[in-house]
């Protein structure tokens, strides 16, 4: 009997063995180049500038017979750098209990956030860090955004709703300060939130929110949504950073509106920022672009922005051309 039960239990064992080698791992490259010119004037950032970015990145991908997958992702800079040379760096597993993310990668709050309308690789625009002139953008954007080390959650999705988190037990382990090691002591980071994503026939509405607790910082409570139908899509986005201090961000809030038609996208917003961190008044700034869709994978953008800040003498205008290449 004994030896039945251990003949039986080796035949399972590989029946499961072969049922789980039978999947695959796919594997690819893929990236990006954004290149163009800009012309800014601004405070210490005037003339005309060149635009060079690109990201090469490495996917893995393997879907199990018992229906699991797991997923792996490397981001590295197309350029060397002296800071970050590899961007985002994770893997994950998901399954019917929803998908877990061991890696370097952007809070779940900053990931899921919907209410901004981007240009390509938000390269110009009016809720962002990637901003042409030097005031716009640089305070402005959801979540925190940070690409330390940590561990990520995300429900299954149940008719457009989920809810997420992530921790970050030391933000400052990012670019050169990615290790290899387990990472404890630092400055903590929590983010939790939900959001909803749906269709109604021609109609498309989406919202989230989130909060953010930052150790020793504050804390962030960051809301969007956004609507669309017949090619038109309307954005908007709150933020309230609560944080003692001169860097405290203060109440933020920013809208869109984007038009598609073909092979062209026309957009632009508004975002307006009272905080501390501009000496008690106000950053304003404004954006408009317009891409054209040439080729599959690749992108031209003409964008202006405009920006003004408290405590900054003059206002900052800027505008650049680029194009995307996408593979």
């Amino acid at each position: 009997m004994k030896k039945a039960l251990f003949a039986t239990t080796a035949i399972v064992a590989a029946g499961l063995t072969t049922s789980a080698n039978a999947a695959e791992w796919e594997t690819g490259v893929s990236g990006y180049y954004y290149l163009g010119l800009g012309l800014s004037d601004a405070n210490g950032q005037d003339g005309l500038g060149v635009l060079r970015d690109g990201e090469i990145h490495v996917n893995g991908r393997l879907t199990a017979d018992n229906g699991l997958t797991f997923r792996a992702r490397v981001e590295l800079e197309a350029h060397t750098q002296a800071s970050d040379q590899i961007d985002e760096n994770w893997g994950s597993i998901g399954g019917s209990f929803g998908t877990i993310m061991i890696g370097g990668n952007d809070d779940a709050v900053y990931n899921n956030h919907v209410g901004v309308i981007y240009a390509p690789g938000a390269r110009v625009g009016y809720y962002d860090e990637f901003a042409t002139v030097t005031q716009g953008g640089q305070y402005n954007r959801a979540g925190t955004g940070v690409d330390a080390l940590g561990v990520h959650y995300t429900t299954p999705d149940f008719m457009g709703f989920k809810a997420y988190g992530s921790y970050h037990p030391n933000t400052g382990v990012d670019g050169l300060g990615d290790n290899n090691g387990i990472n404890f002591n630092g400055t903590d980071l929590y983010a939790v939130g939900a959001s909803y994503n749906g269709d109604f026939g021609d109609f498309g509405f989406a919202i989230s929110g989130g909060y953010t607790d930052i150790e020793n910082t504050g804390d962030l409570i960051t809301i969007g949504a956004n609507a669309s139908f017949g090619g038109f899509t309307i954005a908007g986005t709150y933020q309230r950073e609560n944080a003692a201090g001169p860097g405290a961000k203060g109440d933020e809030f920013a809208i869109g509106l984007q038009y598609s038609t073909g092979p062209w996208t026309v957009a632009g917003g508004y975002a307006t920022a009272d905080s501390n961190q501009f000496q008690g008044g106000e950053e304003d700034q404004a954006t408009a672009w317009v891409t054209y869709a040439a080729a599959p994978g690749v992108l031209f953008t003409l964008g202006v922005e405009y920006a003004d800040q408290a405590g900054v003498a003059g206002e900052d205008f800027g505008g650049l051309g680029y194009v995307t290449l996408r593979f």
